[in-house]
This record gives structure tokens, C-alpha cells and sequence, in this order.
């Protein structure tokens, strides 16, 4: 059995986190509790019988003054000790990032989607998705746009900090290239965690929702751009929806580089 008494990150990190360790589990027939997860189980209507939060503030306080040892997913080159490590031992409390079930997330990805797929009670009835679902998708093409900022300013050196005009120009190149292609209207539907700064028009909508909102909104698009980040990636890979990787200020999108997100390799 492996415990996860430890959740990485934000929300979405925390959701790649669990099902790369439950999808080698699944494979592997070994048993799963993420007890970590409690907090994130009220939007997807999980029932897993989790321990107390309290049990795993104890647990880290424990690992830290020694009284038990843990399996620490730190070091992604290390990816092959901690699968025949998870499959020798009878317990295992684990914690970290670095652990992915590669192939797997692919594998059971219906199994994972289903699981992990928002409640509707939580956006059913949403202002913005009421409007989405009303659009006619043999008329439009829906592009969502996630513009990161906030702590992309620092991560990386700020690499993947982009301005507002560099994101504009991205969604010209993308709506340029899917006219050569159809003659549906194309709509964008934006997301960011800052205040935006592109001129609003009929075919640009920009949300203010809830992240669980948006990320359920953004899994519903045709299209998704935006820079790397694991709030798309999951989108992606909820919703099988196409994205792109915005990585440099050149602007230029190629329709042939959009793929889906069957799980992540780092």
C-alpha cells in the first residue's frame, strides 16, 4: 500500500501528483490512499475514505524528527527506484513531485477523467458557462487563452512572462491560421490571474471565475494556448483538447504543434 501524506503544489500540480502515483497503482494492483487530497476531493465528489488532515500533519512531524521513513519523489532520474521501491515494500508513506507513471496516465486516462472530472453542481449553473454551452460549435471555434503572470514574473527568471501584446499576437496567429481552414467564427475566451489589458470585442470574452470554473470551461475548448503551465496541461488532458505552448514573444503559431496532454513526462 502507498500513502500519499503530502500534496505538492497548487491544484493542478496536486492533480498530476495523484494520478501518476494511482495510475501505476491501478497497473500494478497495488493498494492507493491520498489522504493529502482531502481538501481537493469536495470538486470532484471523491469518497475515498481519507484519514483525518490532522493524521498527516502528524506524519510529516514524525518524518521529520525520524520516527518513520518516507518515499520522497525528488529527483525524476530516480524514477525507476521508486517504482520497484512502491512495488517490494508492504507500506509506504510517500510525498513529492517527481514521480510519473509514464504510458499509464494514457492508459487509463477514461478511468482517470471520470474520477477526477468537476462536479456539475459546481458550474452548472455559471453565468459564463451557461453562455458557452450555448454557442453553436458548427459555427464557432472556441480558443481559450490562459495568460500567466503573477509568479511567472520570478519562475524561471521570468521566461514564460509575457505581455498582454504578446498574447494578442498569438491569437491573431492562431485565428489567421484556422481561417485558412474553416469558415466558422472564431472565439476567444480568456483566463488569467491579472487584471488584462487586450481590447475587448464581440469574439473575446474575458472570465472572472473561480479556477475550478475556468479550468472546467477551458476543457471544453476547441483550442487551448498559453505558456507552460500544469493548469492548461490538465485542461488538456480532462478535456482531450489540443494546446500549444507559448515559449518565446515571436507571436508565430503553427497548427501542426498543437498536441494533447496524456499525462507529463516532467
Amino acid at each position: 500500500m502507498i500513502i500519499v501524506f503530502r500534496g505538492y503544489g497548487n491544484h493542478s500540480n496536486r492533480l498530476f501528483q495523484a494520478i501518476n502515483i494511482e495510475a501505476f497503482c491501478i497497473e500494478n494492483k497495488v493498494d492507493y490512499l491520498n489522504p493529502s487530497f482531502k481538501d481537493m476531493s469536495k470538486y470532484y465528489g471523491i469518497k475515498n475514505n481519507f484519514f483525518d488532515p490532522a493524521i498527516c500533519f502528524l506524519m510529516r512531524i514524525f518524518k521529520k524528527i525520524k520516527l518513520i521513513k518516507t518515499l520522497d519523489f525528488n529527483n525524476f532520474d530516480q524514477n525507476e527506484l521508486y517504482s520497484n521501491t512502491i512495488l517490494k515494500k508492504r507500506l509506504i508513506f510517500a510525498q513529492g513531485w517527481c514521480f510519473r507513471a509514464h504510458g499509464l496516465t494514457k492508459k487509463y486516462q477514461d478511468y482517470l477523467i471520470g474520477k477526477y472530472s468537476l462536479l456539475p453542481d459546481l458550474y452548472i449553473e455559471n453565468d459564463l458557462y451557461k453562455y458557452f454551452i450555448t454557442l453553436d460549435r458548427n459555427e464557432y471555434i472556441i480558443i481559450g487563452v490562459h495568460i500567466r503572470r503573477g509568479d511567472y514574473k520570478y519562475w524561471e527568471n521570468g521566461k514564460y512572462y509575457f505581455t498582454d501584446d504578446i498574447y494578442q499576437m498569438y491569437m491573431n496567429s492562431i485565428s489567421s491560421e484556422l481561417k485558412k481552414r474553416s469558415n466558422k467564427k472564431i472565439k476567444f475566451i480568456l483566463f488569467s490571474n491579472e487584471n488584462i489589458n487586450i481590447n475587448r470585442t464581440e469574439d473575446i470574452i474575458v472570465s472572472n471565475n473561480e479556477w475550478y470554473i475556468e479550468q472546467l470551461i477551458m476543457s471544453k475548448c476547441d483550442y487551448l494556448i498559453g505558456p507552460p503551465s500544469t493548469f492548461t496541461l490538465w485542461a488538456s488532458y480532462i478535456g482531450r483538447v489540443k494546446y500549444y505552448q507559448i515559449k518565446d514573444n515571436t507571436g508565430n503559431i503553427d497548427i501542426n504543434d498543437f498536441s494533447y496532454c496524456l499525462g507529463l513526462e516532467k
